[in-house]
């Protein structure tokens, strides 16, 4: 049976056509995107939720985080990871692990300025795990995701991604004010100067999803990749798993006495 010539390049200019498209999700030029509109739109929408929760996760060099522990003493700790819940307005429930000598698993609660923790088989204790972190600093005006999300300097477009997990992204990247983005890590970092940021947005919900945010100052010789940490935002006004104070009894707990040496 003879070719038909015409059919094989309508073929072809097809095959060509299909090709292209399916590499425009690599180009960053494919979607035209309003870089600050997009960081906007998505700040204002995880604000507005309810619910959220965290994952924030710790790699590259160590790094020592000041933490409040037996019995209220200030100890340097090696953070590892923590898993939370914020719920509006104000209150936050999470699990870090960290090493103080040996790995610890250490249940923290977070209501406005108050918090209380507990050490594996001990009971709760009122105190600060966190110094001076209140979980609604997550979503006011002037920190957390309001000030990471819009306050990016040379912000970049990256173009259209999936995640490990399948959410399909846009990425972005820029620099942030070190002090402005402390309260994404829960309150338990002291940043200064200028941080690396790249942002991870949802393509359908527009709220961030993933944040990563990279110290250049912990490189050494002996740590040639910097610390990073990432911060996972996931299951969306999900019911609140939140136990309160009061349903653990935690309100008659009190903070021990500051003796005469504790004082500054």
């Amino acid at each position: 049976m003879p070719i038909n010539q015409h059919l094989i390049q309508r073929c072809l200019m097809i095959a060509l056509i299909l090709l292209l498209v399916g590499c425009a999700g690599d180009n960053p030029e494919a979607t035209p995107i309003d870089s600050v509109a997009l960081l906007i739109e998505a700040s204002n929408n995880i604000r507005s939720k309810d619910t959220f929760r965290l994952y924030v996760e710790q790699s590259g060099a160590e790094y020592l985080i000041p933490v409040y522990l037996f019995n209220n003493e200030l100890v340097n700790v090696e953070f590892r990871f923590a898993r939370a819940q914020y719920v509006a307005p104000d209150t936050l429930q999470a699990t870090s692990r960290v090493i103080a000598v040996m790995p610890l698993d250490v249940e923290v609660l977070a209501r406005g300025n108050e918090q209380w923790y507990q050490l594996p088989g001990l009971g709760w204790q009122k105190g600060e795990f966190a110094p001076s972190f209140n979980p609604a600093t997550l979503i006011s005006d002037d920190s957390g995701f309001q000030a990471a999300l819009t306050a990016l300097k040379q912000l970049e477009y990256l173009g259209e991604t999936t995640l490990d997990d399948g959410r399909p992204v846009y990425h972005l990247r820029g620099i942030a004010d070190g002090p402005a983005v402390a309260n994404l890590v829960v309150g338990l970092l002291d940043l200064q100067g200028d941080i690396p940021v790249e942002v991870f947005i949802h393509r359908e919900e527009r709220y961030p999803v993933r944040l990563k945010l990279i110290q250049p100052d912990t490189v050494s010789e002996t740590e040639p990749v910097p610390t990073t940490w990432t911060i996972d935002v996931f299951d969306v006004n999900a019911p609140s798993e939140i136990i309160t104070p009061e349903q653990m009894g935690l309100e008659q707990t009190t903070t021990p006495e500051v003796t005469a040496t504790d004082e500054p």
